[in-house]
């Protein structure tokens, strides 16, 4: 198109024509004229000094500037609104086109199906002045929406873990979710409550485009855990079975414990003292595990230890038994002493008269030595010791004499009863033929070298560890050669 006006004057008989009062025409008719404001002249052509101007000017305007357009907004489709719309950046005087031939007022086009688009404007005035866009603008395809979910992986609670875990099959370009409100990039959900759970895919670039599933996945209730343990049965060691046992009440399903691991059975034996804590777990799922109480297996009783001394009280010998290390108590044991043939001859004491058992013997006779067994037994225990006693002699007074001929009786000079500091042994005649110190037995007639003294009456002084010496005559008989 020109970028000029023109101006046409209505035409008269007789005149010629100017729009400057200078330059006149005979063509009522101006073209190729600048925008400005311009007066109309006629004149005779007869008198070029009758001339009349127009009462006003009329006004050639401005040539139009338009913008090459440009898109304000583009929406592509969604799945929800499955086609597009484009805006075109607004201009005055001007519609809009997206193909140069249909235009409109508007400059917002919508309906639009995927395809590229060039964006046209034209003057209303003049509608061959128009520009177009440089590029196109593409409206893109609608997305595709997302496979619904049919499978999940589902991890139920345990004791162990008590929530439970789904993981939706993943596809490309999607996101997830298990509520259509909250959605994430991972396809695994954690942390789960029990319940039942729809699962929600949705496109990543448009989140109209979304899918749910047709049935629910359900994650399980917490399982139960086993009963709480109790004992049947607490066997304490003894001295005869020095460990003790566990037996717990019996359950279905479960293994049990007493805090080193688990086994099928509910007994526990061969238990060293100490403290024990029981507890069951269900055999398929080990992570459901009940405590019971703490119990106690106590230390092994001690072992029952004494020693037997042997005195003389009142002139009757005695056997006492006395506890070591304080291994009993003396009135919690009971006491049972036996002859060497098993005859109960004494109990329910710590002492034995042997001179009263001898006395008793039924057939007057006793050959020494003469053992006798004590068995102690602890009365809250049942731990029991036996031991055996050999006596020697009963004798409780000082002999009259002694004759060493080897047969075993009366052989030695015997004070071992009487705690005997030192002994001496004089001859008739006051001379001191032996001596002693801290004496048992030991004398059988022989002099302090070692000589064996004659047949004769002895003088002896016996000094005691507590008490008066005593002072006697022994008789010293041998054998005739």
């Amino acid at each position: 198109a020109t970028p000029s006006g023109s101006i046409s004057i209505a035409t008269q008989t007789g005149v010629e024509y100017s729009l400057n009062g200078t330059t006149y025409q005979s063509s009522n008719t101006f073209s190729g004229l600048a925008p400005n404001n311009y007066t109309l002249y006629v004149r005779n052509t007869a008198d070029n000094t009758c001339a009349t101007p127009s009462s006003g000017a009329i006004t050639i305007n401005a040539i139009q500037v338009i913008l090459i357009p440009t898109a304000t907004s583009v929406v592509h489709p969604t799945c929800a609104k499955p086609s597009g719309s484009i805006s075109i950046a607004t201009q005055t005087g001007v519609e809009y086109s997206l193909n140069g031939t249909t235009y409109q007022s508007s400059n917002a086009f919508s309906g639009l199906a995927p395809n590229n688009y060039t964006l046209y404007v034209r003057s209303t005035a003049d509608s061959t002045c128009l520009k177009s866009s440089a590029t196109m603008i593409t409206i893109n395809a609608a997305p595709t929406p997302p496979v619904v979910a049919t499978t999940a992986s589902v991890v139920q609670p345990t004791c162990a873990i008590p929530s439970g875990t789904i993981s939706i099959t993943p596809q490309s370009g999607v996101q997830y979710s298990l509520n259509g409100t909250t959605y994430q990039t991972s396809n695994t959900f954690t942390g789960l409550a029990p319940n039942n759970y729809i699962l929600y895919v949705r496109n990543s670039a448009d989140n109209t485009c979304s899918v749910q599933s047709t049935g629910s996945v359900t994650v399980n209730p917490l399982p139960l855990l086993p009963s709480t343990p109790t004992l049947v049965r607490v066997t304490q060691p003894t001295c005869f079975i020095p460990s003790g046992s566990i037996e717990i009440a019996t359950q279905a399903n479960v293994q049990y414990s007493i805090g080193s691991g688990y086994q099928n059975s509910a007994v526990f034996n061969n238990l060293a003292p100490g403290k024990y804590t029981i507890s069951v777990r269900f055999t398929n799922s080990i992570a459901c595990i009940t405590l019971g109480s703490e119990t106690t297996i106590n230390a092994i009783p001690p072992q029952i230890q004494f020693e037997t001394t042997a005195d003389c009280e009142n002139k009757e010998y005695t056997l006492t038994a006395n506890a070591l290390l304080r291994s009993y108590d003396p009135n919690n044991v009971s006491y049972q002493w036996k002859d060497k043939v098993g005859n109960i001859v004494g109990t329910n004491s710590n002492v034995l008269n042997v001179t009263d058992v001898i006395a008793s013997n039924p057939s007057g006779q006793v050959v020494f030595p003469v053992t006798y067994t004590l068995t102690v037994t602890s009365l809250n225990t049942g731990c029991e010791t036996s031991s055996d006693v050999i006596v020697e002699s009963v004798y409780c007074n000082i002999q009259k004499g002694i004759s060493p001929d080897g047969n075993g009786s009366n052989d030695f000079f015997d004070l071992r009863l009487m705690d005997v500091k030192k002994l001496e042994i004089f001859n008739r005649y006051g001379i001191k033929v032996y001596s002693q110190n801290n004496y048992s037995d030991q004398w059988n007639g022989q002099s302090s070298k070692g000589e064996d003294l004659p047949s004769a009456t002895y003088y002896y002084v016996i000094e005691f560890n507590s008490g008066e010496p005593k002072t006697g005559w022994i008789y010293l008989i041998r054998e005739k050669q």
